[in-house]
């Protein structure tokens, strides 16, 4: 399908921004708590957090719908990662290579803005503006050894998620959205308590920016820019391994064993 090169950037813009806002809100809905005065009549704000079952859900149905969308009309598949492998392995022009990564950067950032006045401030800084970090209740330090671990969690997940994207493309590609949707949401379940499964450069870019210029350290992080090497790392070694494996293996074998 061939699509305008400014209609591809505004479609994969368009979702990359939908992708974090949803996958970032869910998670900053986690930190409400109940007014001391709450009006009579009025449910508990603690009553809507949808706990952890709840983020993954969440991540996973936006996901899953908003690629079925995009991936035909962009083909950036709403991740610098994905993009990146697509071209290192030939399957995407280097002209757009920027502008793709461009639209999911400014997209995610966008998104990080309009979290900005959706939520109060004091609430965005208890939840770090929704950005995955490496959580220190689960590895104590945040040490090397404790970057290597993350860096590990993020190419493994990363790398079922792409498998999932790329085994189902280009015959199935609607089953792509939806199986994606599905080991994204499965990854969140796993990976959330250990590094918040970002899986995404840009779901990691989008908030971290504004949490470094609005946000407050927390306890035993020397900044929000510590753990970058997991979240960019991890997600893009993690991808490239499954384009390898797609591209040189599975969809080869796939191809013969129709023939």
């Amino acid at each position: 399908m061939q699509t305008s090169m400014p209609r591809a950037y505004c479609v994969e813009l368009l979702g990359t921004f939908g992708l974090v806002f949803f996958s970032a809100g869910v998670v900053c809905l986690n930190y409400l708590a109940a007014p001391i005065d709450q009006p009579p009549g009025t449910s508990p704000l603690n009553l809507h957090q949808p706990g952890l079952v709840g983020v993954a859900l969440a991540q996973g149905l936006i996901f899953a719908v908003l690629l079925t969308l995009t991936a035909p009309v962009s083909g950036g598949y709403l991740n610098p990662a994905i993009a990146v492998t697509l071209w290192a392995f030939n399957r995407l022009e280097t002209r757009r290579l920027p502008w793709l990564l461009g639209a999911q950067l400014m997209g995610a950032f966008l998104a990080g803005m309009c979290l900005r006045f959706t939520f109060e401030l004091g609430l965005l800084r208890t939840a770090q503006f929704g950005t995955p970090h490496v959580n220190l209740q689960t590895y104590n330090t945040l040490e090397q050894a404790t970057l290597f671990a993350g860096v590990g969690v993020e190419l493994v997940l990363t790398f079922f998620l792409v498998f999932a994207i790329f085994g189902a493309v280009p015959e199935r590609s609607r089953l792509a959205g939806w199986g994606g949707g599905a080991v994204l949401a499965a990854a969140v379940l796993v990976g959330f308590p250990l590094t918040g499964a970002a899986l995404n450069p840009a779901r990691w870019f989008g908030t971290v920016l504004w949490e470094a210029w609005l946000g407050r350290l927390s306890i035993g992080r020397s900044g929000p820019f510590s753990d970058i090497i997991v979240y960019l790392a991890g997600p893009i070694l993690g991808a490239l391994l499954a384009g390898a494996f797609c591209f040189l293996i599975y969809l080869p074998a796939t191809r013969d064993e129709k023939k």
